[in-house]
């Protein structure tokens, strides 16, 4: 017996790509579908054990200040959802937890290694722009539920500290940062009506929706605060 909906619908999905996995014939295609079976089923484990026991499970954030705390806690996380042993696969989840956890005690990254520079202009330009694709998902999700232009504009303008005139520019800064099909695809995912739920906004009420539409916007302010140096010490003397 499933727990809820959520659980049923996770697990029924996980076993539609499972098939579709074992009918693939290109390796991009078994990918795929093997990606999406695993999502879902893990959606669906998710929904079984309840949000209280994924809570204690995952453990409380610790600030981000605390390099070591923030670095263990992260690893810790990915060993909850890390598959069996991949042998020595350096890429795998057990690996990058191992990584992780020397990280916390001083060691230089080596899996984790930043790719060179971007050159945009902020130095979290991308991750802005995800930020700003989700203030779009959340225009065209609105719009296919017949939410009405000033009524949607005006949440996702009061959630994101913008004025609707700035945000609805901002479709070019997205595609130049992620590209046109990640923007695409974003928005497609967000307006689609075919199943009961949307599994970009799965909310089954408006209240659920706005407390998160507010969360969504508060952590794209947050991350703008993120572009800037912060002087933490103004008494230093010339010279």
């Amino acid at each position: 017996m499933f727990q809820n909906d959520w659980e049923r619908d996770a697990w029924l999905m996980g076993d539609v790509y499972l098939r579709d996995y074992q009918e693939a014939e290109s390796e991009a295609d078994k990918r795929r579908t093997a990606s999406l079976a695993i999502s879902n089923y893990i959606l669906a484990i998710c929904e079984r054990i309840g949000p209280d026991a994924l809570t204690s499970a995952l453990g409380t954030s610790p600030p981000e200040t605390d390099a070591e705390a923030r670095l263990n806690c992260l690893a810790d996380r990915l060993n909850i959802f890390a598959p069996p042993s991949m042998g020595e696969d350096r890429l795998s989840l057990e690996a990058l937890a191992r990584e992780l956890r020397a990280m916390a005690k001083g060691d230089k990254p080596q899996i984790t290694e930043p790719a060179p520079f971007h050159g945009l202009k902020a130095p979290n330009a991308i991750r802005i722009a995800h930020h700003k694709l989700r203030a779009l998902q959340w225009d065209a999700f609105l719009k296919s539920r017949d939410n009405r232009p000033a009524d949607r504009h005006n949440a996702i303008a009061s959630a994101y500290g913008e004025d609707w005139t700035t945000i609805y520019r901002w479709k070019p800064q997205v595609a130049a940062a992620l590209g046109d099909a990640k923007l695409d695809v974003g928005l497609d995912l967000a307006s689609c009506t075919i199943t009961r739920t949307n599994r970009v906004f799965p909310y089954e009420t408006t209240a659920q929706a706005m407390s998160a539409l507010e969360a969504d916007g508060c952590a794209y302010r947050d991350e703008r605060k993120r572009q800037f140096q912060v002087v933490e010490n103004t008494d230093r003397r010339a010279g």
